[in-house]
């Protein structure tokens, strides 16, 4: 199936996030045509807010068995707000300029506003 504008500017969103603040995976070019975005309307996010978003699933190798991973990628700024693993979510933190610097871990267990 054909991937939408708006999907495709998702997945171009995630790619360059990863790549600026190195965070690993997969990168091949059968790996990078199996990226999917899947839209989410207005719902419950890890920070207690409702936002729709898009989903951008990628995979990485962790000691050779490939691992899922998905971006959040606010629908109406297309800005990655998180990359979603298994344990919790890295939250994406931005400069002034707008350019991804560094990840805060937000733990499921613990509320939001107290990390």
């Amino acid at each position: 199936m054909e991937k939408t504008t708006e999907q495709k500017k998702a997945i171009e969103a995630t790619l360059k996030v990863l790549d600026q603040l190195k965070f690993q995976y997969g990168n091949s070019e059968e790996e990078l045509e199996f990226m999917d975005a899947i839209f989410n309307e207005k719902q419950k996010m890890y920070d207690g807010k409702e936002w729709s978003h898009y989903s951008v699933d990628f995979y990485h190798d962790v000691f050779g068995i490939p691992t899922p991973y998905y971006s959040v990628v606010d629908a109406e700024t297309m800005k990655v707000k998180g990359i979603y693993v298994d344990h919790g979510v890295f939250e994406i933190i931005y400069d002034k300029q707008g350019k991804p610097v560094k990840m805060k871990f937000i733990s499921p267990s613990f509320p939001y506003d107290k990390q």
